[in-house]
Formats: structure tokens, C-alpha cells, sequence
């Protein structure tokens, strides 16, 4: 299922979007992409010019990236026991060895870290 993730996420990579090529790549009818994009616009999230088609990211939710980095990044250590599986937001890791594994997690804004290490 589609999500407003999604749809910010596309037109963040592609800085400038136009509502047909968009419409297209999501694959949504143009009809309630524009509605969706009109709501967008309203709470500030877009711009969207509906005359010209165009899209793009709202200023300051563009540089909300750096503003993240500056912070410090969400940091943890989990043990994840031998032949035993977690799941971590929508991500399942498998532990499918004859040891317990540490996993470090460091989290910023656009980089996803996780180091696998032996618990000693």
C-alpha cells in the first residue's frame, strides 16, 4: 500500500517532478494523485502548481536532512541469541549460527548502520 513515505520519498530523489511522470512511476490515477498532492500542498509538506504540474519537496522538509544530522544519531547494542529471529521495524534478522551475535545499531537521518559481531 502506497504511503505519504512513499510519495515524498520520489519526489525528494527526483527534486523536481512533474504530476503525470509521477503518477506514472507510483502507478495511481492522476485524478487522486492531485488530490492527494492538493492536501500535500495544504499542510505545507509540497509544492504543487497546478497549472504547470509541477512538483517538489517543501523547503524546509527538504533540509530537514541536515538539520538531523546535527543531532546526535540514535544509538544500541542488541544480543540476538543463536538460531533466534527479531524483527526491527518492517526488517526480520536471522541468527541462524551456533553463536549469540551483538548487533550495534546507529541511526541518522540517511545512513542505517548495523555491525554483526560475535558476543565475546
Amino acid at each position: 500500500m502506497l504511503s505519504t513515505t512513499d510519495i515524498l520519498s520520489l519526489i525528494e530523489e527526483q527534486k523536481t517532478v512533474n504530476i503525470k511522470q509521477l503518477a506514472k512511476k507510483l502507478e495511481i490515477p492522476l485524478g487522486s494523485l492531485k488530490e492527494i498532492l492538493t492536501d500535500l500542498a495544504k499542510y505545507k509538506l509540497v509544492e504543487y502548481n497546478e497549472k504547470t504540474g509541477e512538483i517538489k519537496l517543501s523547503n524546509w522538509l527538504a533540509k530537514i536532512d541536515k538539520e538531523i544530522e546535527k543531532l546526535k544519531p540514535a544509538i544500541g547494542e542488541i544480543i540476538l541469541p543463536r538460531y533466534q529471529e527479531i524483527k526491527i521495524q518492517e526488517i526480520s534478522i536471522g541468527n541462524f549460527t551456533r553463536n549469540d551475535l551483538e548487533l550495534k545499531v546507529r541511526l541518522r537521518a540517511r545512513l542505517k548502520e548495523i555491525a554483526i559481531c560475535d558476543v565475546s
